[in-house]
C-alpha cells in the first residue's frame, strides 16, 4: 500500500512538473513574441519618421525649384552642424541594417539615430517655413494698390463684385497648406492680380461711360465718408430708381 502511496504522489508531482515546464515554455513562447512586437515596432516608427523626411525634404527641394523657375529667390535657412552630421549617421545606419549580425533595433534607439532623425525634422520644417516665407513675400508684392479701399459699386454688375470679393480674399491670406502646394497658389496669386488689373479697366470704361454728375455720386458712394445727400440729384435719383439701381444703396443719417 505504501508503495502504491508513494506511485500516486510520484505521478501527481511529475503531472505537476510537467504543467508548470508547460506554463514556462508558454510564458516564454509570449515573452519572445512580445519581444518580437516591440522589435517591429520599434522599426516601424523609426522607418514611417524617415519616410515622412524624406517625403518633406523632397517636397522642399521641388518647391525650391519650381520657385526659382517663377523667378521667387527664398532665404536658404542656416543649418546647424548636427543637423549636417545627422545625414552620414542616418546612412550608416541604413547601411547596417543589412548586416543580420547587427542588432536593428538597439541601434535604432541609440541617441546617434534619434537626435539625427531630430535634427532632419528640424532641418526639414527650417526649410518649409522659409519657403512660406518667400511665397508670401510675393503674395503681398502683387497685392496691387488699393486692393482693400472701397470701390464704385456699378449696379446691375453683382458678379464684378463677387470677382473682387474673391481676389481680395485670396491675395489678403498667407500661404499655410502643404509645401507642395505653394507654387500652384503663387500662381493662382500671380492671376488674381492679373484679374485685378482688367477688373479696373472694366471698372473705369463703365463709370466713362456715365453722365459726369451720376459718375461723380459713384465714386463718393464707394469712399469712406460716402455720397452726401446734396449730391443726389434729380439726375442722379432717375438713375438709382431706374432698373431698380437704387437697391444697392443705403442712406445714413450721420
Amino acid at each position: 500500500m505504501t508503495e502504491s502511496l508513494h506511485a500516486a504522489a510520484g505521478s501527481s508531482y511529475g503531472s505537476i512538473a510537467d504543467r508548470a515546464n508547460q506554463a514556462l515554455l508558454a510564458l516564454a513562447d509570449q515573452a519572445d513574441r512580445k519581444k518580437t512586437e516591440v522589435e517591429l515596432n520599434t522599426i516601424s516608427t523609426a522607418c514611417n519618421r524617415a519616410e515622412a523626411l524624406t517625403a518633406r525634404l523632397a517636397h522642399c527641394s521641388d518647391s525650391a525649384a519650381e520657385l526659382a523657375v517663377r523667378g521667387v529667390a527664398y532665404p536658404r535657412p542656416s543649418v546647424p552642424p548636427q543637423a549636417i552630421k545627422s545625414i552620414p549617421n542616418l546612412r550608416r545606419v541604413a547601411t547596417l541594417a543589412t548586416d543580420p549580425s547587427q542588432d536593428l533595433t538597439e541601434r535604432l534607439r541609440t541617441g546617434a539615430v534619434q537626435e539625427s532623425l531630430k535634427w532632419a525634422e528640424s532641418t526639414a520644417k527650417l526649410l518649409e517655413q522659409s519657403l512660406q516665407k518667400a511665397g508670401n513675400a510675393e503674395r503681398e508684392r502683387l497685392q496691387p494698390e488699393g486692393l482693400n479701399q472701397p470701390i464704385a459699386a456699378m449696379p446691375g454688375s453683382e458678379s464684378l463684385q463677387v470677382r473682387i470679393s474673391r481676389i481680395r480674399s485670396a491675395l489678403s491670406r498667407p500661404f499655410t497648406g502643404p509645401i507642395d502646394e505653394l507654387p500652384a497658389a503663387i500662381d493662382g496669386w500671380r492671376q488674381h492680380a492679373s484679374n485685378w488689373e482688367d477688373i479696373q479697366d472694366e471698372l473705369s470704361r463703365r463709370l466713362a461711360d456715365l453722365p459726369p454728375e451720376i459718375k461723380a455720386f459713384i465714386e463718393a458712394a464707394a469712399s469712406e465718408g460716402g455720397a452726401p445727400w446734396r449730391m443726389v440729384t434729380t439726375a442722379v435719383r432717375e438713375w438709382l430708381d431706374t432698373n431698380a439701381r437704387g437697391d444697392g444703396y443705403k442712406v445714413r443719417k450721420w
